[in-house]
């Protein structure tokens, strides 16, 4: 893979296909640090909350968000620097954070070593984590998007969207896989630090893969012609329209996409383990099977958009998964559970496979929403002001507002008294609310983006 040389300038370039790869490795081993506290959110809190015989579920749930909450203030800060001084010096940094803090997650002691210092150094740890991902997600977007020719901007940044699916697939494998090897006690002792202590080597790989590559073409025409921001921050809340089209992106994508993936991930995990009963290995098997066969469409939908456009894909992603979901968390207890046992239970083959093939068919009305998303995200905004504004809305709607789902549909659920036969689905409403009002911004408000030029303000 070795670097191109223009004729015009005479200066080194990045191959696409480099650029592809370098950008998509970084990204994908940063969500799968940003996801391994979700996945082990149970363990850590036997492990790093007070043992007292009382679950501490829902708080271990709300340090793991807490990392959702600080994404958008990560955003300005690394959106700055992308804007200011490179996209790759920008997202460089991000994944050095990013590893440092998820391999110190791996060391933190456990709280009957400490008491509630481990707590709070699982939410630093975790802070330093959101910081880190809203300046690389962003960053590795634009960047390959600058590189890429117009007619296939979705096609080539809809690697960097199945990053997300893929890294959560290298997560919940290497979990996996960790907990074959090892007892159950073994593994809640120590074998849980083992997948955090991992990433650090993917973390040092990745490093020396993108610090090869050279600055965006289109950023390093910005600088050369005098016309990069001073002042991204302030220019991105000051620019005549750029709020209003940050709150478009915020309300009629982002939010909803976050909110998608997290149900069909991150919910779909946790109810099948503690509405469905269904036993943990079990459950990592369903949601393996169905982000593995998922996968793929991430790019498949982003490329297509090249084709018809993004708005159509993103919005009949959002309508099926308006409709799919609570169909499909029926079906879940339909099928898992059709007897509303209270203890953890075995069901066969066919049970399994009937509910990955569900979750499947959600997953894939989410992709069709989060492939062309990113194209679609950085085509709205200026490029001065690209990484910063474009970090900003999808780190409000991703992070913030949609990023809490997980811990919102608990939090409803324990919080809010219905029927019984209500009780496990009421969570649901969250992310339904989040998707309707995308739908409605989306179709009324939202302009179709496929043909803009990246390098016009």
């Amino acid at each position: 893979m070795e670097s191109a040389i223009n004729s015009t300038t005479g200066k080194k370039e990045n191959s696409i296909l480099q650029v592809i790869i370098a950008s998509s490795v970084g990204t994908l081993i940063e969500w799968y640090d940003m996801f391994l506290a979700i996945i082990l959110a149970g363990v850590l809190s036997t492990q790093l909350f007070p043992n007292d015989g009382s679950s501490h579920f829902l708080e271990t749930l709300a340090v793991v968000v807490s990392s959702f909450m600080f994404r958008p203030i990560g955003s300005l800060i690394f959106g700055s620097i992308g804007d200011r001084v490179g996209r790759k010096y920008s997202f460089l940094i991000s994944l050095i954070l990013m590893g440092s803090a998820t391999f110190l997650i791996g060391c933190i002691p456990t709280f009957e070593s400490v008491g509630w210092f481990a707590p709070v150094l699982l939410l630093i740890c975790r802070i330093m984590q959101g910081l880190a991902i809203s300046g690389e997600y962003a960053g590795a977007v634009i960047y390959v998007a600058e590189h890429a020719p117009a007619h296939k901007r979705g096609h080539y940044t809809g690697f960097i969207q199945a990053t997300v699916p893929i890294g959560l697939l290298i997560c919940l494998l290497v979990v996996f896989l960790t907990q074959s090897f090892l007892t159950e006690d073994q593994f809640n002792s120590f074998g849980w630090r083992i997948p955090f202590l991992f990433s650090g080597l993917l973390v040092i790989m990745s490093y020396f893969i993108r610090k090869k590559l050279h600055e965006s073409p289109v950023f390093e025409q910005l600088k050369k012609d005098g016309k990069t921001s001073k002042s991204p921050v302030k220019e991105a809340f000051t620019t005549p329209g750029n709020i209003k089209i940050m709150l478009k992106a915020i309300f009629g994508g982002n939010a909803a996409q976050s909110t998608i993936m997290q149900t069909t991930l991150f919910v779909t995990l946790f109810f099948l383990q503690r509405a469905v009963m269904l036993p943990y290995e079990t459950v990592l098997i369903i949601v393996l099977i169905s982000t593995l066969f998922s996968s793929i469409f991430y790019q498949y939908f982003g490329s297509l958009s090249d084709r018809i456009g993004r708005k159509p894909i993103m919005l009949g992603g959002m309508i099926c998964s308006f409709f799919l979901i609570p169909i499909s968390f029926y079906l879940y207890m339909t099928i898992g559970n059709p007897e509303g046992l209270k203890e953890i239970h075995s069901i066969g083959n066919p049970a399994i496979l009937g509910i990955a093939a569900v979750s499947l068919i959600t997953s894939i009305a989410g992709a069709a929403t989060y492939g062309p998303l990113g194209a679609f995200m950085l085509e709205i905004f200026p490029t001065k002001i690209r990484y910063t504004s474009m970090g900003f809305a999808q780190n409000m709607g991703n992070g913030f507002i949609g990023g809490g789902t997980t811990f919102v549909t608990e939090l409803i659920k324990s919080t809010l008294i219905v029927s019984a036969a209500m009780s496990p689905y009421v969570g649901l409403t969250y992310p339904l609310i989040l998707i309707f009002i995308a739908i409605c911004v989306n179709y009324f408000t939202i302009p179709e983006t496929y043909k803009t030029d990246l390098t016009e303000d």
